[in-house]
């Protein structure tokens, strides 16, 4: 049986990697949580970003103009004020057994006035510390040009933030972080390549110790009439051979054609 989300929002709940995780489409950052709050939020809304401007909770309760449950989809649609007439839908789905798609669809009514638009996203594991705002951050970039983004004030503050050359295989593995709990679980987050413009890793002494996974999604220039759609998958793995369960289910993830409802 595929797994359904209860509840008739704005808060819905799913079963998911052994636990229950909650979606409140009107949060300050809407993403999955559990009840404990000891992990999360996952696949969470974290603003929008363009040259020169970072609003954050521009996708948020505030900005929420309407939601569904629809075919297993939460469907939830953001209107921040003063961005071009710009609207997002986020859309989270169960995946099969073990996984929730997030699905980003955007669009403006506006002409020329949104350039290198990112739709920010963030996944984590432990809660910010006091200091978090000057972490260690390391910027995994699309191109030469997603790379320079990082330095167009759209960052708010730029000590900790290291940017890493641009390589064309930066996206074509999931990242993996272990659970919280000493229970076996491995969490494996993937983005279609080409969908997102930065994968900001932020924690932690080393790369690999990261607990937050920020992206930019998109960094086009939008225009009217145009429509930009990305997903990413997470997927809570619990078996001896979970690193490499995780690499099948990224090749199984690039191959699949993204869902194209209006």
């Amino acid at each position: 049986m595929p797994r359904r989300w209860d509840g008739f929002g704005p808060k819905f709940e799913v079963e998911w990697g052994g636990r229950v995780w909650a979606l409140k489409v009107d949060d300050l950052m809407p993403g999955l949580r559990t009840d404990s709050n000891q992990v999360g939020p996952l696949l969470a809304l974290e603003g929008v970003a363009a040259v020169g401007r970072w609003a954050p909770e521009a996708l948020s309760g505030a900005t929420l103009v309407g939601y569904e449950c629809r075919f297993n989809r939460v469907e939830a649609t953001y209107a921040p004020l003063g961005w071009g007439a710009l609207f997002v839908r986020a859309a989270w789905t169960p995946s099969g057994f073990d996984g929730i798609d997030l699905e980003i669809q955007l669009h403006a009514q506006s002409v020329g006035a949104l350039r290198a638009v990112e739709v920010k996203l963030v996944s984590r594991f432990a809660d910010p510390e006091p200091s978090a705002f000057h972490a260690q951050r390391w910027v995994e970039p699309r191109d030469a040009r997603s790379a320079a983004l990082s330095y167009d004030r759209r960052e708010p503050d730029l000590r900790g933030l290291t940017t890493l050359p641009p390589r064309e295989s930066a996206f074509h593995s999931p990242r993996l972080v272990p659970g919280n709990e000493a229970d076996g679980w491995l969490y494996a987050e993937m983005v279609h390549p080409g969908d997102a413009s930065r994968r900001i890793r932020e924690g932690g002494r080393t790369l690999a110790l990261s607990r937050t996974t920020r992206y930019g999604l998109f960094g086009h220039d939008v225009e009217k009439g145009v429509v930009f759609r990305a997903r990413l998958r997470g997927v809570w793995l619990h078996s001896e051979t979970a690193k490499r369960d995780a690499l099948e289910r990224f090749e199984q993830f690039e191959q699949e054609p993204l869902h194209l409802s209006t």
